[in-house]
């Protein structure tokens, strides 16, 4: 059977996967060259893409899965894959990405970074031995989820650990003092018709002042340019690691957004690279080789999210 990995990981997912599957699998990998997978779609039992095309479905009658390599989906239309084609994602993204709001909480509590580059000067700035400025510290600080899968699950026990206070707003439910008792509000949650923009001028108006924002999830739950007046009024804090926009080609330089948050000192801004990991890499192609090793032994798929139905 025949496997092809077309999106910008292939370098990380092709070698994984091979080592990974158990069953007979012919594997390939490319990105880039839509030519390319439109030729070899034809013979193909498989798809490894962040994205199908619904005018690939021609080509690719063969195709018996779509395996998507990340917890979104590309496709929520059955017609947009071919008649008996499975969609499958995968996880495994919320340990990292946990670390990550952690790494951050702390950073901006200690100051470490500022401290540590003035003691290479000889300052002994944030020290008690010369009775400097404190820092601040997680316990007893206030943290609130907006979202409480996965990743807000993740987040929470970390967080309970560290004696904070844990507040959670999922669907139908908000704990009281959600928005204007938190240190930090950590977005968490997916992009749908009713989150896009439910973080809004009248939210980031309601956090205290030295709260922070923390964005790990999808950007546009948060609406653009009232988070930009927010933190240009410094008031704020933030971390950023999910944008508007996102480059096309490896190489390509960009910032992610038509406004300047990195120009802002009290934003931390990276390129979506909370998940990033060797760790959850592999992990998350042992389930699609898992799954590979399914489909060839003609045994239900895990993590099934759509049936295609599409046919002439």
């Amino acid at each position: 059977m025949r496997l092809l990995v077309f999106d910008p990981g292939f370098v990380f997912y092709e070698p994984l996967l091979r080592k990974l599957v158990k069953t007979p699998w012919d594997i390939e990998g490319e990105w880039g060259d839509e030519g390319w997978l439109r030729q070899e779609l034809r013979g193909a039992d498989a798809l490894l893409s962040a994205n199908f095309k619904p005018e690939w479905r021609g080509l690719a009658r063969n195709l018996k899965a779509v395996f998507y390599p990340g917890p979104d989906l590309a496709q929520t239309d059955t017609s947009d894959l071919p008649a008996g084609c499975f969609l499958s994602n995968v996880f495994e993204h919320a340990a990292p990405i946990a670390d990550y709001v952690f790494y951050n909480m702390l950073r901006h509590l200690t100051r470490i970074e500022e401290h540590a580059s003035a003691f290479r000067q000889g300052y002994w700035s944030g020290s008690a031995r010369v009775a400097s400025q404190t820092h601040g510290e997680l316990c007893g600080k206030t943290i609130s989820l907006l979202g409480y899968g996965t990743i807000g699950q993740q987040i929470a026990r970390r967080a309970e650990a560290f004696d904070m206070k844990v507040l959670i707003k999922r669907r139908n439910h908000e704990d009281s003092g959600f928005w204007t008792d938190c240190d930090f509000l950590v977005i968490a949650c997916p992009l749908t018709e009713d989150t896009q923009r439910m973080v809004g001028r009248y939210q980031l108006e309601c956090l205290r002042d030295g709260a922070m924002l923390i964005h790990i999830s999808r950007a546009e739950i948060v609406d653009e340019s009232a988070l930009f007046a927010a933190l240009s009024g410094r008031k704020l804090f933030a971390t950023l690691d999910t944008w508007y926009d996102y480059p096309t080609d490896i190489g390509q330089r960009m910032h992610g957004s038509r406004l300047p948050f990195h120009e802002l000192p009290n934003v931390v801004v990276t390129p979506q690279l909370s998940a990033w990991t060797g760790s959850m890499i592999e992990r998350r192609m042992s389930a699609i080789a898992a799954n590979l090793d399914h489909l060839a032994l003609g045994q239900p798929l895990e993590r099934v999210v759509l049936k295609g139905t599409w046919s002439t």
